[in-house]
């Protein structure tokens, strides 16, 4: 449990909604299309909600990803 905790945590050690959500929005997304690819064709999820779970996944981690590389500057 405490690599998910490490997974999760941002660099001052608490838990980071943005890792969260990409995280969440990534495994719904493999899932849904692990699912749809052995399941009927007739049942498929809308190629819209598909394409918006995806920006959501990108923007979560790109905004992680550039918090992590900017730096603060202390006074």
């Amino acid at each position: 449990m405490k690599w998910i905790a490490n997974l999760l945590a941002d660099e001052r050690g608490s838990i980071s909604t943005k890792r969260v959500i990409a995280l969440l929005s990534a495994f719904f997304l493999c899932v849904t299309l692990l699912l749809n690819s052995f399941s009927n064709q007739t049942i498929a999820p809308s190629d819209k909600l598909v394409d918006a779970v995806m920006a959501i996944c990108i923007a979560a981690m790109g905004s992680t990803t550039i918090d992590k590389f900017s730096t603060k500057k202390d006074d």
